[in-house]
């Protein structure tokens, strides 16, 4: 049985194995990150005149005439938040891929062939992580609601971390069992999905996860890093071109750090489970 450390090894250089198929998620990536960007800038010039509507006319936001505010701007926010989460459907589909690779010991990366397939990978991968994530919204909400009341609502809060991380460590191999059986039942089997944890060592399954996510962190937190370098480096060429240089670093990360991390970690969650079904 592999260790801990060969998991997250072999997963840390299992993207290398096709650069073109790995730019292929990156340009996914890059488009999610361009979206963020203009979506970001919309909103802001959208609050601005919304704030400068509100004080020359000394209206409030509630009896605010939708036919004041900026439609082009607002209809055009719409559109990329549906084009980004339709793009977001298709990495997920893509990791549904690299997973089930990971699961069947195939050693290079899928290909971008089956687009509908993807496509429908990815909405089933969205429903399992949108379903285990329910009991912790439900909680939070809860704690709203109790805003008012200090010790109540710091009871609540901790409860709603707590179902986080748990709900977190179930999801892992809930995925992993739907994906392996092509089944969007087997998520919710959650009998297979504690013997599989079973199997493994409940110790293994969760030091594994915790170590993968602590190399994640030191990826992010060095490319980071480096990226800061990169940005102070172009603000001394660029100057007053703000937006130009958050959209080349956006780039940048997007292209070669989302993507690789992606695959990465997506790689070791197969591994995870090719490991519990031995």
């Amino acid at each position: 049985m592999a260790s801990i450390t060969d998991c997250v090894v072999e997963g840390l250089k299992y993207p290398f194995n096709d650069i073109k198929k790995l730019l292929g998620v990156g340009i996914l990536c890059v488009i999610i990150d361009l979206i963020s960007i203009v979506f970001t800038i919309k909103t802001v010039d959208v609050t601005k005149m919304i704030i400068g509507t509100l004080e020359k006319t000394n209206a409030t936001g509630f009896n605010l005439n939708f036919s004041q505010l900026p439609n082009g701007d607002i209809y055009l926010a719409i559109a990329m938040l549906v084009v980004g989460f339709i793009v977001s459907l298709f990495i997920m589909g893509y990791q549904y891929d690299v997973v089930n690779f990971s699961i069947n010991r195939k050693d290079d990366l899928p290909g971008f062939g089956d687009i509908v397939g993807m496509f429908i990978k990815g909405v089933k991968y969205f429903l399992v992580c949108l379903v285990y994530s329910i009991p912790s919204m439900i909680v939070a909400f809860l704690a709203i609601l109790v805003s008012n009341n200090s010790s109540l609502w710091s009871v609540i809060m901790v409860i709603s971390v707590l179902l986080i991380i748990i709900c977190y460590f179930i999801l892992i191999m809930a995925l992993n069992n739907m994906i392996a059986h092509d089944s969007l039942k087997k998520a919710f089997d959650f009998s297979e999905i504690r013997g599989n944890i079973s199997n493994l060592g409940w110790v293994k399954y969760i030091g594994t996860i915790l170590f993968t996510v602590i190399v994640f962190m030191i990826i992010n937190m060095a490319i980071g890093i480096v990226m800061s370098f990169l940005t102070v480096i172009f603000a001394a060429t660029i100057n007053n071109q703000a937006i130009v240089i958050s959209i080349v670093i956006s780039v940048i990360e997007a292209l070669f750090v989302t993507s690789y991390c992606s695959v990465f970690f997506s790689r070791v969650c197969g591994s995870i489970y090719r490991e519990a079904v031995k």
